[in-house]
């Protein structure tokens, strides 16, 4: 299902649990809108699955392996999004 009228057209968007369920579904939505997809969980692989599926839909994608309750890991994960994307927007 899409959001009608939500443009997020060159925004950054990181979307932790982006492997699987609900954040897989935000993930491909907001790429969808517009938005290059940072994708962040403790599963790589399932993590470049959604990669690849941002990236048919046309938008950058990003999968970064990261246990959200682990300080390194998430200093980690913005280093890498900044260094690709130079922004976080969402």
């Amino acid at each position: 299902m899409s959001i009608p009228n939500l443009s997020l057209e060159g925004q950054v968007a990181i979307v932790t649990g982006g492997g699987t369920g609900i954040g897989r579904s935000i993930a491909l939505e907001f790429a969808k809108a517009g938005a290059d997809v940072v994708v962040a969980s403790r599963r790589l692989p399932v993590l470049e699955e959604v990669g690849r599926e941002v990236t048919v839909l046309g938008k950058r994608s990003l999968a970064v392996q990261t246990d959200i309750s682990r300080k390194t890991d998430v200093d980690n994960l913005v280093q890498r999004v900044m260094d690709k994307f130079g922004v976080i927007d969402i």
